[in-house]
């Protein structure tokens, strides 16, 4: 599979959310630091991807798509929903703010933050 995900991107195909929903969630993970940066963040709003098991490198990139791609709804109370398979790459400043808008976060999605940002 990572073989032919980085194939298709050589090819100069874009990971755009056709592309992310074949990837899918089983496969969010193979994706490298190019491939992750080649991904056109308003595609995060039709795809549905959950890195929760990726590395932290990964987590990071596609959080600062995921925050991109949902920016302009930062303000609506549906931003926590959308963002939220994408918190565990989320740097300590963006945790404070979410935590001024009086989220209900479970604690499966605490465990999942990067302890840095936690502390």
């Amino acid at each position: 599979a990572s073989a032919a995900i980085k194939r298709y991107v050589e090819q100069g195909n874009a990971l755009n959310a056709t592309a992310l929903d074949a990837i899918g969630r089983r496969y969010v993970c193979l994706l490298n630091s190019t491939e992750l940066q080649a991904i056109h963040p308003p595609s995060l709003r039709l795809a549905s991807l959950d890195p929760s098991a990726c590395s932290q490198e990964t987590k990071n990139i596609l959080y600062q798509k995921a925050k991109e791609a949902f920016s302009d709804q930062h303000h609506l109370p549906a931003y926590y929903e959308l963002i939220l398979p994408y918190l565990g790459g989320a740097p300590a400043v963006d945790l404070k703010a979410l935590s001024k808008d009086d989220v209900n976060m479970n604690i499966s999605t605490f465990l999942t933050l990067r302890k840095e940002s936690l502390v």
